[in-house]
């Protein structure tokens, strides 16, 4: 096995970060401390799958309009890696994002606000299980602050500086996740038989669209922003398809606004 497959994607960041010495942004650090506590410091660049890539660009499209500049870095860092053996594929070619508009962007973040969110109980769970995750980090970070403290390298975008950065940012997220998680509406069972029988569709409806031309059938369940996970059939209520849903009932035709033009679908069946 390559050697550097090994590497931490702590060590992967310094390294390219000393490589960028002179050139790099401040924006650059921002992106790859981002990255490194998103994925975890101490990862294995080796254990890092397309889809955990994926999942990261997904993340990205709350950001607004840095999204681009923040996705060309990170997919200049992928490229690094695998230039350098740290990767053994091109993870560079898994870094996407969709085509969402602006409208589409802005509402996202109106909604990513923690006050008042409604979170299905697996939503709730997994975010929990990141916040406990995070707070386990914080030894491990403030680990690697003494021992880039230790080296005396103070110059601009040491790995001090980055440690420094990784911190602030899973701190950042910390309180975040904390707020969101303190003013969260769990829906139960008992909410989702509500759904039902009112026949209004709303944030943890399951839902089933029946596409007006091909006749074909898509099935859903409509989520929280903190929550989406298209490939799981979790959209988010604040995309397209979610803010043209929303208060719907069985029967109502609904149009959605794609990049390829509007879209009209029927309102099939909404519960389980």
């Amino acid at each position: 096995m390559n050697p550097s497959t090994q590497l931490s994607l702590w060590q992967a960041c310094a390294g390219y970060l000393k490589s960028q010495a002179g050139k790099s942004q401040p924006l650059v650090l921002q992106e790859l401390t981002r990255f490194t506590s998103y994925m975890g410091a101490d990862r294995v660049i080796s254990a890092i799958a397309p889809l955990d890539i994926e999942k990261y660009c997904e993340s990205l499209e709350a950001i607004g309009d840095e999204r681009g500049d923040r996705l060309n870095i990170t997919k200049d860092f992928l490229k690094y890696l695998f230039k350098e053996g740290a990767s053994e594929g091109n993870l560079a070619a898994h870094a996407k994002l969709r085509r969402v508009g602006r409208r589409g962007s802005s509402q996202r973040k109106l909604t990513k606000q923690p006050v008042g969110n409604q979170l299905t109980p697996e939503g709730y769970q997994r975010l929990n299980e990141e916040l406990t995750v995070l707070k386990s980090q914080r030894p491990v970070i403030a680990e690697q602050i003494r021992k880039a403290a230790s080296t005396k390298d103070f110059s601009e975008n040491s790995p001090l500086d980055a440690a420094r950065e990784i911190q602030g940012q899973a701190e950042s997220r910390i309180r975040d996740l904390e707020s969101l998680l303190r003013g969260a509406t769990i829906l139960d069972g008992a909410n989702n038989q509500d759904h039902a029988i009112l026949q209004r569709v709303s944030v943890g409806s399951k839902v089933i669209l029946k596409h007006a031309m091909s006749g074909k059938e898509v099935a859903f369940m409509l989520v929280d922003s903190s929550e989406t996970d298209p490939a799981s059939g979790k959209i988010s209520d604040a995309s397209p398809v979610g803010r043209a849903l929303l208060d719907r009932v069985v029967g109502d035709k609904v149009e959605v606004v794609t990049p390829r033009g509007t879209v009209q679908y029927v309102l099939s069946k909404i519960g389980a």
